[in-house]
């Protein structure tokens, strides 16, 4: 009787981790007597394992297959940084990594848990920046209030209110008397003939605006310290006017 001779035949082939990859084939070795074959490398002689659950990877154990944990290609989350690592190797997570991204920079792991929860001393250092960058915000606003002009009302006029136009102005009132028949251009370009009575005035209405500015921002201070985004918080509101006019 003829025997049909079985020239190659399936092995599987395994990673340096000895994690399955796949099947390939073995030669039969023509030179060997006892009807072996030539395996390749990275290969043995085994039944492939079967259906590897989802998740999973099938490692040889030198008898049989085990089933281990297959992260490969997912990311990872260091849980001292938050920082993201890329799995390159199948097995349980090492320690010191989960699968769950951190919320935020304000959370930190909790072990015992193994999930991330709030760190109260982080949010509030996070919210105390925060704050301090909206009261800066807050003051600058008060600053282009003060400086962007005030109507004087006896002469239906704005004028300028930015710093060199208020050194001018504390000049003036140095001055035993004004000179006669002095011309100050306003912010609409045109100018009015300025008097001891109308820099009084303009100078109470700097000073009220002034006052107002600095009490409105005092107040959008408050307010904003109790919100619960303070880089969200809208202090638009409350300032002094400022004129519909083009500066001259």
């Amino acid at each position: 009787m003829n025997t049909q001779i079985q020239w190659t035949k399936p092995v599987c082939q395994l990673d340096s981790e000895g994690i399955y990859i796949g099947q390939t084939e073995a030669e039969l070795d023509v030179y060997a007597k006892d009807g072996s074959y030539l395996v390749p490398g990275g290969c043995i002689e085994a039944e492939a394992p079967s259906e590897i659950p989802a998740g999973k990877a099938a490692k040889w154990n030198g008898e049989g297959w085990d089933f281990i944990d297959d992260h490969r290609g997912q990311t990872a989350y260091d849980t001292a940084t938050g920082e993201a690592v890329i799995i390159e190797k199948a097995g349980a997570l090492s320690d010191g990594l989960t699968l769950e991204l951190r919320p935020s920079e304000c959370h930190k792991w909790n072990a015992k848990k193994k999930q991330w929860q709030p760190d109260p001393d982080k949010q509030a250092a996070k919210k105390a920046t925060l704050q301090a960058a909206a009261w800066e915000r807050i003051k600058t606003r008060r600053s282009e209030a003060v400086q962007s002009g005030v109507y004087v009302a006896s002469v239906q006029k704005w004028f300028h209110s930015d710093a060199p136009s208020r050194q001018q102005y504390i000049f003036l009132r140095t001055l035993p008397a004004l000179p006669d028949n002095l011309q100050w251009k306003t912010i609409d370009g045109s100018f009015v003939q300025m008097t001891k009575p109308l820099l009084d005035e303009l100078s109470m209405t700097l000073l009220t605006a002034e006052q107002a500015d600095f009490a409105n921002a005092e107040r959008h201070r408050t307010a904003m310290l109790q919100a619960d985004k303070p880089e969200e918080y809208d202090f638009s509101g409350g300032w002094s006017a400022a004129p519909d006019i083009q500066t001259a």
